[in-house]
């Protein structure tokens, strides 16, 4: 196991060192039907990582990063200026969109009073935590655990295995059960968050910047 997590590690380092340039690819006519403007790729010799940016003309962006055992996506919004192209994801760190509501038909571990979080689709979130209070107070709604006490709880905020996360949202007093809802179905564990990343536009290519 150790070995193989290893080899994706050495490989999407590789991936991502030798791919300082993404090469600009000719979009193809179902491409321009959905409003692409311009296309870069770039695919590693060994055909074990590849990587697209599709860039649309309602500046819309679609970024992926797909090896052996690695996969990532984004997307959001891009602009050009003096040849520098700037992408800028939906998602960042910590604006993950989420609301709480006080719902008791939620799933809850035994009688742990936040329930396991859930997307828009009604999907159980397992991996995602829960901070009470504050950074330090971390607890996990699948098992019903937290790695410190607390009184009540004051506020609450989703925390992922990436380190997204939601923003601090303060809870109603006296409340009792809670439920936490991710406000999109994006699996978050292979989002791949762009601020103010810059590429230099060159002629047929793009260079990271």
């Amino acid at each position: 196991m150790k070995i193989l997590v290893l080899a994706v590690i050495v490989m999407s380092l590789s991936i991502r060192g030798s791919s300082q340039m993404l090469n600009k690819v000719v979009p193809t006519a179902d491409d321009k039907r959905n409003g692409v403007v311009l296309k870069f790729g770039y695919s590693a010799t060994d055909s074990h990582g590849v990587i697209w940016l599709i860039l649309k003309k309602d500046s819309s962006y679609f970024y992926s990063l797909n090896t052996a055992g690695l996969y990532k996506v984004s997307e959001g919004k891009w602009s050009i200026y003096k040849d520098v192209l700037t992408l800028e994801s939906t998602l960042q760190m910590d604006n993950i969109p989420a609301k709480i509501s006080y719902d008791q038909s939620g799933t809850f571990a035994d009688s742990f009073n936040v329930a396991i979080v859930k997307n828009i689709k009604n999907e159980l979130l397992t991996d995602a935590f829960v901070l009470i209070n504050s950074d330090s107070i971390k607890c996990l709604p699948m098992i019903g655990d937290c790695n410190g006490s607390f009184e009540r709880i004051n506020k609450v905020k989703i925390l992922f295995e990436n380190g997204m996360s939601s923003k601090w949202m303060m809870v109603k007093e006296g409340a009792g059960k809670i439920q936490l809802t991710v406000l999109t179905d994006t699996f978050i564990g292979n989002y791949h968050v762009m601020h103010h990343q810059k590429f230099k536009v060159s002629r047929d290519r793009l260079i990271y910047q």
